[in-house]
């Protein structure tokens, strides 16, 4: 074997492993979630950086990340950085090796209407949980025709495919945060979530040690 290329295989290995990765979001923000399940699916080390809603930190502090958009969530490992939540899921994907949570052939179609549907209800859902007139609105027409559609789409599944997706994953942070924010509404559904949302729950507490492939 060609000691030099061992040399370099072994320094850019250490390089790899003396980063930080490091994600900042919003505190019990949904998008912020979903991108931290797809590090706890193989238990890939991180930092996280939480915000609240009501702290002036993130305004002082967003211009002085290096971010090309400064936004929440953003992602910052070594000297690449990125922000929006769709954005840093896909990077995650690559860097971790999850490439078959995008589903394979034409399913992949399929696992992004889910991904895409749960990823409006972050913020509808957020909108829906005030109690106002609005968010009365918000919730009978934009987040319970579409819980309903997430219904049917699983069905007494254990998971949306034959496989964990992406879907799976969009599906747990959306439906957690439906659950939490309109709990009188979520009583209808629990009996097709709540087994859904405690195998998540389970799959994710059981951290993989990561491995660079």
């Amino acid at each position: 074997m060609d000691s030099s290329n061992t040399t370099n295989q072994i320094g850019k290995k250490q390089t790899q492993e003396s980063k930080e990765l490091i994600i900042g979001y919003l505190e019990n923000a949904s998008r912020g979630q979903t991108v931290r399940y797809i590090l706890d699916l193989v238990g890939f080390p991180y930092t996280e950086h939480k915000y609240t809603s009501t702290s002036t930190e993130w305004e002082k502090k967003k211009f002085e990340l290096g971010l090309d958009f400064p936004n929440l969530p953003y992602l910052i490992y070594g000297d690449f950085s990125i922000s929006e939540s769709q954005n840093i899921v896909n990077y995650l994907i690559e860097l971790t090796n999850q490439q078959y949570l995008y589903g394979e052939g034409k399913e992949k179609y399929r696992v992004d209407n889910i991904r895409f549907v749960c990823d409006d209800l972050f913020s509808q859902v957020y909108q829906a949980s005030k109690q106002t007139e609005e968010g009365n609105n918000m919730l009978n027409s934009q987040v319970i025709p579409k819980i309903q559609q997430l219904q049917k789409a699983l069905g007494n599944k254990p998971q949306f495919f034959e496989k964990l997706t992406i879907a799976d994953i969009y599906a747990y942070a959306a439906l957690k945060n439906f659950r939490i924010g309109c709990s009188k509404a979520y009583t209808e559904f629990a009996s097709t979530f709540d087994p859904f949302l405690k195998r998540l729950e389970e799959i994710l507490s059981k951290k993989n040690q990561f491995k660079n492939k």
